[in-house]
């Protein structure tokens, strides 16, 4: 298995981690980027422990512990397809 991260959730990401550094430093900025590729990273080991999701059809819910985020992945053969990480308060999909 490996991971494959989309534009779109790599967008998501940049923008999760520049809102965090102007917020509230860079050593927060680095504590959620390391806790959120932890997080990513783990489904390696057993991706289907995630819920399937409701909200997009084929994919699954992979909530990223002790942060507001949840990561919208696709088990496609040999990869985890990260889709998007979305804020537990947005309406997603729009």
């Amino acid at each position: 298995m490996r991971l494959v991260w989309t534009n779109e959730a790599l967008s998501d990401f940049e923008n999760i981690l520049a809102y965090y550094y102007l917020q509230a430093g860079e050593a927060t900025a680095e504590a959620i980027e390391r806790r959120i590729v932890g997080q990513i990273e783990k489904l390696l080991d057993f991706p289907e422990r995630v819920r399937a999701s409701d909200r997009i059809p084929g994919a699954r819910e992979a909530v990223i512990h002790r942060l507001p985020y949840i990561a919208f992945i696709r088990i496609s053969g040999d990869e985890i397809q990260i889709l998007n990480l979305v804020h537990t308060a947005r309406k997603f999909p729009a």
